[in-house]
């Protein structure tokens, strides 16, 4: 008898796993495809905003931080500005704030994950605290670094510096195993979805590569929204229901002895983590539900969020160093030290960024129209306000 339920048990076991991992597939592509739609709906304007960037560093920076909330890929914005900074339409010095922009408007990604929780108010209060400490990290280093770098220029120094180690070195091709997981299929549906609007698939041609995608329009583009968002609240409610089941006793354990029981292990996941998906908004999207189920605190996932931010930074050199070209090192550079020099800082002074986010988390709790005006003010008002006023 007892040995036919452990059978059972581990059947049962070997199921949710299975049923985790299809979850954690959709997700994925939901994710994906989101920021695929965005991308390929505002590539033009997003390219023109970029390109047209005058030489306000304060206006700079929220271009790059309101075009990667709108495309949800700093590594996209990133190779935009390396590509103009190559061709001398933008300024390096334009650039560099620019970067700093892109690494907070990453951080939307994990916020609109946040919301899939947003039907039970104890765990939404904490995802949106989970989401929110990466953002305001970034944010806490912009304040910091930003003026620092306006008055003394002291990271793209360094960055350049640097630089001259790099070049005449061998660089080092990398291909993203997120993109083979569920690149192809987003394409697929991407195209399949936009044939049945009658919408033809053309050619797109984007700083380096030539790309294939359909033509937009605001319907297409609120079918592909609304697509996206339902496959990613469906996955992310079905993986935070197995998660928990999985979770549960001995796995759980494990995840807080070897992993998130210390700063070291915790920052280390976080960087090799996003090293190995490259992307830093998978990496936090995964982890958020966890804290909003109370698997894990805010204090154990800090450290990881920072390990996340300068594990994609490490993506960027790698593909820098391919092209060969010594201003898209740099620039990409200078992401790697802006999050390194970030994290020496704000990890010995995490209580600023995790007590931030714990009064946010408050406010939400009371209301969570709180979580959507945060979101809407800082990704998107607050950056249109000095860019075009």
């Amino acid at each position: 008898m007892n040995a036919m339920i452990k059978k059972e048990e581990k059947y049962d076991w070997i199921i949710k796993l299975v049923l985790m991992l299809v979850f954690l597939w959709l997700f994925l592509l939901s994710i994906k495809l989101l920021g695929e739609v965005f991308k390929h709906y505002f590539s033009d304007n997003t390219t023109d905003l970029i390109r047209n960037a005058t030489g306000d560093p304060i206006v700079s920076f929220f271009i790059g931080l309101l075009t990667t909330a709108v495309i949800q890929s700093s590594s996209s914005t990133t190779s935009i500005i390396v590509a103009f900074v190559g061709a001398g339409t933008i300024s390096f010095a334009n650039a560099i704030p620019m970067v700093m922009g892109a690494n907070i408007g990453t951080s939307v990604t994990g916020i609109l994950v946040s919301f899939g929780q947003i039907k039970n108010k104890l765990e939404f209060h904490k995802s949106f605290a989970a989401a929110v400490v990466h953002d305001n990290f970034n944010w806490f280093c912009v304040l910091l670094f930003l003026p620092l770098e306006i008055m003394t220029g002291f990271l793209g120094k360094t960055a350049s510096f640097l630089t001259d180690l790099f070049i005449g070195g061998k660089g080092v091709k990398f291909s993203s195993p997120l993109d083979l997981v569920v690149k192809s299929s987003a394409k697929a549906i991407e195209n399949f979805v936009a044939r049945l609007f009658g919408n033809p698939i053309t050619e797109h041609i984007a700083p380096g590569k030539t790309s294939y995608y359909p033509e937009y329009d605001g319907m297409l583009l609120t079918v592909m929204i609304i697509l996206s968002l339902v496959l990613l609240f469906i996955s992310l409610n079905y993986m935070s229901s197995i998660m928990k089941k999985i979770l549960i006793g001995k796995f759980e354990r494990i995840i807080h002895k070897f992993v998130f029981n210390n700063m070291l292990t915790s920052f280390l996941f976080g960087l090799i983590f996003t090293v190995s998906v490259q992307s830093s908004s998978v990496t936090i999207s995964l982890i958020v539900p966890l804290v909003g189920a109370g698997i894990l605190t805010l204090e154990q996932i800090f450290p990881y969020a920072v390990g996340a931010n300068i594990g994609t930074t490490i993506t960027g050199i790698l593909a820098a160093m391919v092209t060969g070209n010594p201003s898209g090192i740099t620039i990409a550079l200078v992401h790697t030290l802006f999050n390194f020099f970030g994290a020496v800082v704000f990890i010995p002074l995490k209580v600023l960024p995790i007590t931030t986010a714990k009064w946010f988390a408050s406010k939400v709790r009371e209301n969570r129209l709180w979580a959507i005006g945060f979101l809407v003010a800082m990704f998107f008002i607050l950056p249109a306000l000095f860019i075009f006023l």
